[in-house]
């Protein structure tokens, strides 16, 4: 097969789309054709890129009704285009029959048009996906004590809690100016209920300006209304420490 009979199977051969007799073909061109490699090369890119994207969110219908209506009218009208190629030549002459021509078009038209019609639709997907951004189940306000208090200039905290697949909730804080701990030193984020604590997590902070920390507490944390961040010491034994710097509680 030559390239240009190539060329319009590439995005359907990377995305396994193809016949195997078709499949076939195109790795048997593929081995002595330094040109379609490299295109091969750059779809295999793109691709690769798609699938570590964020998962994607699912698009309107409509939306994908209209690609697909799209891609379909574009599909025709290159087949109409084809077919009347074909009929031109035979009037000139050709050996070629019509109906061959006419399936040879076919089989290298649809796989391409395929192909744009799903990386289309996951592109759009991975496009609602950067769109969608769940929203935090709560945002708590992270409160410091008095005595930390006289040390903090232009401070503000907060911590967004958000489901996660696992039954885990996961903690962003946000803490702007908030002080490093002291050498040997660390902080720990708990939720407490009561005389129970149960540890999210510990953490450092970078002092002058924003510290943002991604954490991670288990499901039986969600009874667990209070929010503490101690300073925990390196030299202490196993027991939290009573050394309370920031506290909130859920909304």
């Amino acid at each position: 097969m030559k390239c240009a009979e190539i060329h319009p199977n590439l995005a359907a051969f990377a995305l396994g789309g193809l016949e195997p007799e078709e499949a076939a073909e195109v790795r048997r061109h593929l081995a002595s054709c330094p040109g379609c490699q490299k295109e091969l090369e750059e779809i295999e890119t793109v691709r690769h890129s798609l699938e570590a994207a964020p998962p994607p969110a699912a698009p309107p219908v409509y939306l994908k009704d209209e690609i697909l209506s799209h891609v379909r009218a574009e599909g025709l009208s290159r087949i109409r285009e084809e077919s009347k190629e074909s009929s031109s030549s035979v009037e000139r002459g050709s050996s070629a029959a019509p109906g061959f021509n006419r399936f040879k078009n076919l089989r290298i038209i649809l796989p391409s048009v395929a192909a744009a019609a799903v990386v289309g639709i996951v592109a759009l997907g991975i496009t609602f996906g950067f769109m969608r951004e769940d929203a935090p189940v709560a945002t708590i306000q992270l409160v410091p004590t008095p005595d930390e208090a006289a040390g903090l200039k232009g401070y503000w905290g907060v911590a967004e809690i958000r489901p996660q697949p696992s039954g885990n909730q996961q903690v962003e804080l946000k803490l702007n100016n908030f002080e490093e701990p002291k050498p040997n030193s660390y902080y720990e984020l708990w939720f407490v209920s009561g005389e129970r604590r149960i540890s999210a997590g510990s953490f450092t902070s970078v002092g002058q300006g924003e510290t943002k920390v991604l954490l991670n507490v288990p499901p039986e944390a969600r009874n667990y209304h209070t929010l503490l961040i101690t300073e925990e010491h390196m030299d202490n034994d196993t027991a939290p420490s009573q050394e309370v710097a920031l506290k909130g509680e859920m909304p």
